[in-house]
């Protein structure tokens, strides 16, 4: 064997890094199957957990989850805990996880019949769903995961910009959730709850002022109630007030501010404002104490109230405070004491500043210028009665006087008590008369009276006088008779219808020709014949310009049919 075939032969081994390029399908497929599980992870969203009551109409992977009508999720499962309340689990799209904030609510949206107020009725064929509301606009969204859902949807939700007040009143009568709040006969708003607190005996509600209407509300603006047909007897006579048809149903909230009040403040949400039962009591709600006097009245009180007007020569100045005689001491049965105020209001709308600023020193004066109180009837029907006063120079000053820390200004009796007094007097004459002497005095005139006929009588029976100027006059009268029969007679009297006669007929003989057969009327009816013609050649001649002004120049068409016309 030679020397080159009897050397070892040994392999020459390398050490191979470089990457097979076999390993790249797998890899990719790797990193596309982790890209599917977090884009669907992703797509998925996250789980918000809403307590409801009851799960009624909701259903597992078919209820939807909207705000303001997209859906942004689905319901995924419904749990029954030991409260027995139900726990529904809502997958919320991850695009709208920012919507989810501490202020959001959630409701089922279903078709409700609550009072006046129906809604929901499109899901009677789509099915319930779950709406959510984000609350205010600006808030961040927040890590809650957990809330409390509604069992009543609002009827404004809370994104839904605007100024929501609360209205408080201890006889709500007709209003309830949806009524409408008018402001001057426009819908400004609406009440959006009711809830009534036992411990305050006190009807709270939720009340809620569009945002372009908040501008008409603030401190100063009144809330009243207005509440099916309403009749109302006070010191002025009946007042029927028949509302609309939507205020009959569900009762209605009227809210106005009064011109004569001062410019108001503007009041932030969740202001406390009070709901008047009419208009009249938010009116006296504004009343601003003012003087107060005493009257001291010593006739019957019956028809006046406290609260009733008090009126300066027909200005409402005041009411009527209190009736009791506890307003003074060692008061006396004659006499009841009623306590009048005068409203500053009122007075700096009626009166100069300078008259109102004189204070005591004015009502001095007043008095001393015979200034007094008297009670007048507003009302024949109702009874009603108001304090007037006024000037009365013809009476004597009274003394100016306080009793029970008041003022008091003299009373004094006009209208139909003085009217009252005077028919007592009348009465009390009357009562006093002697009437059995006045018929017997009677009764002897009356004979004598009798006895003075039979006198004249006799002496016609017994002379004769008297008849024979009643025969003269007769005589007189048939002379007078003679001569108007004479002077019929007259042959010149007589001629008379002669005439007449021969006048009638020439007249006759002048107006024959204008008759029937007269040659006048034979001519004046062929002229108006003539004229008819005429009219109806110059209707005609205006018909055809009028249809086809040309035909002045180019003649009429002999091919062209006449269209028939009514007649004008």
């Amino acid at each position: 064997m030679s020397e080159e075939h009897s050397e070892e032969i040994h392999p020459a081994v390398k050490d191979d890094r470089s990457f097979n390029p076999v390993w790249i399908v797998p890899i990719v497929a790797l990193l596309l199957g982790l890209w599917l599980v977090k884009r669907s992870y992703d797509e998925k969203g996250e789980l918000i957990t809403v307590r409801f009551e009851n799960a009624a109409d909701l259903a597992v992977g078919k209820t939807e989850v909207k705000c303001s009508n997209v859906t942004i999720g689905k319901l995924e499962n419904i749990i029954l805990n030991d409260d027995l309340d139900v726990d529904v689990s809502l997958r919320i799209k991850p695009d709208h996880l920012h919507l989810v904030k501490e202020s959001s609510q959630f409701w089922v949206v279903r078709a409700r019949v609550q009072g006046s107020s129906v809604s929901g009725l499109g899901t009677l064929i789509s099915g319930a769903y779950i709406e959510l509301d984000p609350g205010a606009l600006r808030e961040k969204s927040a890590d809650k995961r957990f809330f409390l859902g509604l069992e009543t949807p609002p009827l404004t939700p809370p994104s839904v910009p605007g100024l929501r007040l609360v209205l408080e009143s201890a006889r709500p009568g007709s209003v309830d959730i949806g009524s409408g709040i008018y402001y001057r006969d426009t819908i400004i708003g609406r009440i959006e709850s009711r809830e009534f607190l036992p411990d305050e005996k006190l009807v709270r509600f939720g009340a809620f002022i569009e945002e372009r209407y908040s501008g008409l509300v603030n401190d100063q603006t009144l809330f009243w109630k207005t509440s099916g047909v309403k009749l109302d007897v006070g010191t002025e006579g009946f007042n029927l007030e028949l509302p609309s048809l939507d205020s009959l149903v569900s009762g209605r909230v009227s809210v106005d501010q009064p011109d004569d009040s001062v410019a108001g403040v503007p009041i932030s949400n969740g202001s406390r404002l009070s709901l008047y039962d009419s208009e009249e009591q938010a009116e006296v709600s504004r009343f601003r104490g003012g003087a107060e006097f005493l009257l001291m009245v010593d006739q019957s009180l019956r028809g006046l109230k406290e609260g009733a007007p008090v009126e300066f020569r027909g200005f409402k100045i005041g009411r009527v405070a209190e009736i009791s005689y506890s307003l003074i001491e060692n008061p006396t049965i004659e006499v009841m004491p009623v306590l009048i105020q005068l409203d500053a209001r009122l007075l700096e709308t009626h009166f100069p500043e300078g008259l109102i600023e004189k204070g005591a020193e004015g009502f001095t004066e007043a008095v001393s210028r015979n200034l007094q109180a008297s009670l007048r009837s507003s009302s024949l029907i109702t009874g009603q009665m108001f304090v007037d006063l006024d000037y009365f120079p013809g009476r004597e000053n009274a003394a100016q006087t306080v009793r029970g820390g008041y003022p008091v200004l003299p009373v004094v009796e006009v209208g139909l008590g003085r009217l009252e007094d005077k028919l007592a007097a009348l009465l009390d004459k009357i009562n006093t008369l002697e009437l059995d002497v006045l018929v017997r005095n009677l009764s002897e005139t009356s004979a004598q009276a009798t006895a003075t006929l039979a006198g004249v009588e006799d002496a016609v029976s017994a002379d004769g006088g008297v008849i024979m100027e009643a025969q003269n006059t007769l005589e007189e009268m048939r002379g007078t008779l003679a001569s108007v029969n004479a002077l019929i007679s007259d042959e010149q009297t007589k001629a008379i219808p002669a005439d007449l006669r021969l006048t009638l007929s020439r007249l006759n003989a002048t107006l024959e020709p204008l008759s029937n057969e007269g040659a006048i009327y034979g001519d004046l009816r062929r002229t108006l014949d003539e004229l008819r013609g005429t009219i109806r050649s110059i209707d005609r001649l205006t018909t055809e310009l009028a249809d086809k002004p040309n035909s002045l120049l180019f003649g009429k068409d002999p091919n062209t049919k006449k269209i028939p016309r009514a007649r004008r």
